[in-house]
């Protein structure tokens, strides 16, 4: 599903900034180098900003939404009560076919994998800080959002924003820190508090052999040369919004980069994490439907969106 009238809603954007007062915020980059002077910004993050030049030209406010990422009711109590749409949160048609879900030994070399990478708004880009605290997200003031943006209250579009608004409200469940981050800053400060500074980035690539990649799920088997990355992180994962938005979290798992082949000769370098603390997970949980296990017995592993962030110790 996308946003329809792309050019019409990024100029519209715009100027449904005029009447909120927006500070000088301290642009991205110089943000990171406040932080880790010796060190670049990732290139990962760095395609998610935008100049200064940039936005006060019009920016590139692109709005392009796709399927879900991930399930977030993984992290999330079932009986969470919604105030719109509420079937979006039972529906894991469009997951189920995008996601695999493992046990932790078949990150061997030979193990086979059904699976697809795909980079999914690859277009969002985060507005600067100021401007993004400037702007309501929140279900309690959902139709000024809707008025904000010039959007119908009842069209798709709308169900889209509300939806990743709601997904954000979710409650968490026991020994999982979540936040969605709505600029660069945020998403670092909320990283920074739950691991410290000492930290890298670390991101999914995927090199195509040939110039056109099957739109299909395909058979990926492991190649030698798995590492264990470590045994806590913050994952953060992009969520269908106006600009960009991801939802972050730090959960008890483990992290692996996997080299991977497929059988058309797709070569990846793909992250998985292993979620170690599965007891308070619903029955009814995709991923332990999938395996066919009870909360708590195994831990639960998935590999990790292209365009997802995954933040690591040192």
């Amino acid at each position: 599903m996308e946003f329809p009238h792309l050019g019409f809603l990024s100029a519209f954007f715009c100027l449904a900034l005029v009447g909120y007062h927006v500070q000088a915020s301290l642009p991205a980059e110089d943000y990171w180098k406040s932080l880790w002077p010796n060190t670049p910004m990732p290139k990962a993050l760095k395609d998610l900003t935008q100049s200064d030049s940039e936005w006060k030209a019009g920016g590139r406010i692109h709005a392009k939404v796709g399927h879900r990422l991930m399930d977030l009711e993984v992290y999330s109590k079932p009986d969470k009560k919604v105030t719109s749409h509420p079937t979006k949160f039972k529906s894991h048609d469009e997951f189920n076919h995008s996601v695999t879900f493992f046990f932790e030994h078949f990150l061997q070399p030979g193990k086979p994998l059904n699976m697809e990478f795909t980079k999914r708004s690859a277009e969002f880009t985060f507005l600067p800080d100021k401007v993004a605290k400037s702007i309501p997200f929140s279900s309690n003031r959902i139709s000024e959002i809707l008025n904000h943006f010039n959007i119908e209250a009842k069209s798709s579009d709308a169900e889209t924003l509300e939806h990743t608004i709601d997904t954000c409200e979710l409650p968490a469940i026991g020994g999982v820190d979540k936040y969605c981050a709505t600029s660069l800053e945020s998403l670092v400060n909320f990283t920074v508090s739950k691991l410290g500074k000492n930290i890298r980035l670390v991101s999914s690539t995927v090199l195509l052999e040939k110039e056109t990649q099957k739109k299909k799920p395909q058979q990926y088997s492991v190649l030698p040369g798995v590492k264990k990355l470590g045994d806590k992180a913050v994952a953060c994962h992009k969520m269908n919004y106006l600009y960009a938005v991801f939802y972050c979290h730090k959960v008890a798992t483990r992290s692996y980069s996997v080299p991977l082949v497929a059988s058309d000769g797709t070569k990846a370098k793909a992250l998985a994490v292993c979620h170690t603390d599965t007891a308070q997970w619903s029955n009814d949980n995709i991923a332990l439907k999938q395996l066919k296990i009870k909360p708590g017995t195994l831990p639960v592993c998935h590999f990790i969106a292209a365009d997802s962030l995954l933040w690591i110790p040192n």
